[in-house]
């Protein structure tokens, strides 16, 4: 490894240990040459020989972000620069499933930084996905996805659990689903019969209140007319209607 000096003693040198510095002859440092690791993210594939190498250069700068987003600083998460969408999503799932990072030794450089945007990528996708439209290869795609990224260390059992879920839901061959599917379509043609019941029972129901009504209305009018019977012929006319002639004229009569 390349020793490190600090670039405000280097200013401190003298034009003549410059011009020397300057005719010695470079030292060339070998870096270990990385074994390569594929990445699929739907129908493409990446591969870490392909990524650019970490930058070296002046060790007081190396941590130091070289860009700024349109609306403020760089976005750093563990020392890369991943940008605000990135980062976002990389806390939240840090936050919710601390286990997904702790396998994995992140380092501040080029090559973590765009393997944690690809990871964005795929998690993204796996987010934004809508179930009823899914296919069964991109569910293959998405498995494969994430295994990949848990060769490099990552815990993804989370999206795992779900992905699988899915898959037996939608794919295979779940016994309480078809009991469930069997049992829900049943319910529709019994709720149109609650529906039909329901509007006999209103339409009952509506003649009911008119027939109590039509009995109430000849009952009042056979209690008024029962009252003017009364005043016209006395309170005895009905029982000498429904008796003999002589009905109360004399004791015993």
């Amino acid at each position: 490894m390349a020793k490190k000096y600090d670039t405000r003693s280097i200013k401190g040198l003298s034009k003549s240990s410059c011009q020397v510095q300057r005719n010695s002859d470079p030292v060339k440092t070998e870096e270990p040459e990385l074994a390569p690791v594929t990445f699929r993210r739907q129908t493409r594939s990446m591969s870490l020989r392909s990524l650019p190498a970490p930058k070296i250069g002046d060790p007081d700068t190396f941590m130091q972000t070289e860009t700024d987003e349109p609306h403020g600083t760089v976005q750093l998460w563990r020392g890369n620069d991943v940008g605000r969408e990135v980062k976002a999503l990389l806390e939240a799932i840090d936050h919710r499933y601390p286990n997904t990072f702790q396998g994995v030794n992140i380092r501040a450089n080029t090559l973590w930084s765009t393997i944690l945007k690809e990871l964005h990528l795929v998690i993204k996708g796996f987010m934004e996905t809508t179930v009823d439209a899914v296919v069964e290869e991109q569910i293959t795609t998405l498995r494969e996805n994430l295994e990949e990224y848990e060769r490099l260390g990552f815990d993804l059992s989370w999206a795992h659990k779900r992905v699988d879920v899915v898959d037996m839901l939608m794919f295979g061959n779940e016994p309480l689903q078809k009991e469930l599917i069997a049992i829900e379509e049943m319910l529709k043609p019994l709720n149109e019969n609650v529906g039909r019941r329901w509007k006999e029972l209103m339409e009952a129901h509506d003649m009911w209140k008119k027939a109590q009504c039509d009995y109430d209305n000849a009952k009042d009018a056979r209690d008024k007319k029962a009252e003017e019977m009364t005043q016209k012929f006395g309170a005895e006319y009905d029982s000498i209607m429904k008796g003999r002639l002589g009905f109360g004229i004399l004791p015993g009569y």
